[in-house]
């Protein structure tokens, strides 16, 4: 799941957008901080693939990312774990091993995940609890749009994902597909609809 060349343009743009916006500033003597969420319960060499993209991406194309704290967030069915993981080690592969080491239920083990989903809602709400200081949240799912689409975003209560994405994570977040990208903003216009 490499991203392509026009993915890493519209990341980059996207992001920039993100890290801009009036609604997104930064709290004062902050440093500005990013976390990627890895959906385990798919293909994850695939997941971590477009995770190195996107820091490569992100770090050629501004230097701002250059020493940003960055954070990892693996994300799968009834488990959320994070882990501060400098960009270097994600480029380097790295981000996985300490995954594996880390946590073996998770990742170790794929046959606790099948005919499991993650849920969306409990994602939102550990991501306001433990990282709301990251100012660009980057969801990285094993699917096309299509399919997270039928699979309704793994929303399994749209009220209570309604009330996590507000009042900033809908700001913040970024949720990449093989295809296409979203943002908050969107999926809580979708959401409304």
């Amino acid at each position: 799941m490499a991203l392509t060349q026009f993915q890493k343009l519209e990341l980059n743009k996207r992001v920039d957008k993100i890290f801009h916006a009036p609604s997104n500033a930064p709290a004062k003597g902050h440093q500005p901080e990013i976390a990627f969420v890895t959906d385990m319960s798919g293909d994850i060499d695939a997941v971590h693939s477009s995770v190195r993209d996107a820091v490569a991406s992100l770090k050629a194309h501004d230097k701002m990312f250059q020493n940003m704290r960055s954070n990892m967030i693996y994300w799968s069915d009834g488990q959320i774990t994070s882990k501060v993981t400098p960009m270097s080690f994600i480029l380097m592969g790295r981000s996985l091993d300490s995954a594996l080491a880390s946590d073996d239920e998770i990742v170790g083990n794929p046959d606790k995940n099948v005919d499991k989903s993650p849920n969306f809602e409990n994602l939102c709400a550990y991501l306001k609890l433990y990282h709301a200081r990251c100012r660009c949240i980057l969801v990285f799912v094993d699917c096309s749009y299509e399919e997270l689409e039928a699979r309704y975003f793994y929303i399994t209560n749209a009220e209570m994902a309604k009330q996590q994405l507000n009042p900033f994570l809908k700001y913040r977040l970024l949720i990449i597909t093989k295809d296409k990208m979203l943002t908050g903003s969107e999926l809580m216009m979708r959401l409304i609809r």
